[in-house]
């Protein structure tokens, strides 16, 4: 059944451009929004029939979910669309802002329910078990689950995160319902305010959501480390063509799921002809935009593999970096051995995560220092530079 209804909607479609990622979206979103919308109108019906508190809780989750479904729709059509005078790179960054306004409207959800179930537990009613109510949520359970795999698969083939965290959303329902069906069984055999709990275990797991998807929304909007896959992608492309000796300081800058710019630094060979090396640089250019969907520019750092005392100086210079704790690589080494004139430049890339600023600035007085007390007769232009681009 799942397989047939990413058929229908991909078959034959280049699902990654951005109308097509815009049909998709407002389809998903429309069938969450129906199908949720009649869980929720079944759900409270029932919970309200039997007084338990925990049902209802579940009933406004899938709610929540209906809202979720409608805001996604209206963040896939204003994320499509085009650049304009005030938004030269487009409004992607709407859907990474549905994402984050889903997220809170979960957390809400679930701190209300949290007052609803203690509430429950201090002043507990019975509650009445039937087993329509235990058909319906089984039913319930199996929906979400086909929703959640539908979601995930369409999400990753678009790209959306928005998708994937609605199907997240999805499956966390599964786990919600499935403790509701639990709880209305045990309340058939004891006089404990067992729906109570169950309805502060469902809240708790809401949060949970929540939260989760506030953080997968936040790193695109506020940026984020580039994801490894795609820099391995895209180093490999560029490091595929003659003259590229190697590649560093990749920068990427995301406006939204198919909207990436990013820069990266090319190590050529320092004698070769500007024309010959400009064409190679804008044929890589157009194919990592064809292939990869990014749009890429490339500057170049001159490299001269051939004369032995460059060569020399930065091995020299790379051994010494790399003895200082917390240096990992150094990248653009330029070295001129005029007698008269000597001069060493370099960048240094120090562990982010596991250095302060007071520990780098240590590092590069420490570099600094050695390699001026080796070569008494250069100047030394050192930077430190962090390891966010992660080549």
């Amino acid at each position: 059944m799942i397989n047939y209804l990413i058929h229908k909607l991909t078959d034959g479609r280049n699902y990654k451009e951005n109308l097509e990622r815009e049909r998709i979206g407002v389809i998903a979103g429309s069938f969450g929004v129906f199908l949720n919308f009649v869980l929720f109108f079944v759900k409270v019906l029932l919970g309200l029939a039997t007084g338990s508190i925990a049902l209802t809780a579940d009933a406004f989750n899938n709610l929540t979910d209906t809202a979720s479904s409608v805001i996604t729709i209206f963040g896939f059509k204003l994320a499509n669309r085009p650049p304009d005078e005030d938004h030269p790179y487009g409004h992607g960054r709407f859907e990474y802002l549905t994402g984050l306004t889903i997220s809170v409207l979960v957390m809400f959800v679930g701190f209300q329910f949290i007052v609803s179930s203690y509430k429950r537990i201090v002043q507990p009613e019975p509650v009445v078990f039937e087993w329509i109510t235990l058909f319906i949520l089984v039913l319930s359970i199996m929906l979400k689950l086909i929703m959640h795999l539908m979601y995930k698969r369409l999400g990753k083939m678009t790209g959306s995160n928005t998708l994937i965290a609605t199907g997240t959303d999805a499956l966390g329902d599964v786990f919600t319902t499935s403790v509701v069906v639990l709880g209305l069984v045990i309340s058939r055999f004891t006089t404990l305010p067992i729906d109570g709990f169950i309805g502060i275990i469902i809240a708790l797991y809401i949060i949970y959501n929540g939260v989760t998807l506030t953080l997968d929304t936040i790193g695109p909007i506020i940026g984020e480390k580039p994801d490894l896959e795609l820099v391995e992608k895209i180093k490999e492309k560029v490091t595929s063509y003659d003259k590229i000796y190697g590649v560093h300081d990749l920068e990427l800058h995301s406006y939204g799921p198919g909207k990436t710019m990013a820069t990266i630094h090319a190590e050529v060979p320092y004698d070769i002809d500007l024309v010959e090396i400009h064409n190679i640089v804008d044929k890589i250019e157009r194919k990592v935009k064809e292939e990869l969907g990014i749009n890429l520019v490339i500057h170049m750092d001159p490299i001269n593999e051939e004369d032995d005392e460059y060569l020399h100086i930065k091995q020299e210079v790379t051994e010494i970096a790399l003895r200082i704790p917390k240096v990992m690589s150094i990248h653009d080494f330029r070295y001129t051995g005029l007698s008269t004139h000597k001069i060493i430049i370099f960048e240094a890339v120090v562990d982010s995560k596991n250095t302060t600023a007071k520990e780098r600035e240590d590092i590069e007085g420490i570099l600094r220092s050695t390699l001026e007390l080796k070569y008494p007769d250069t100047k030394i232009y050192l930077t430190i530079d962090l390891d966010v681009s992660m080549l």
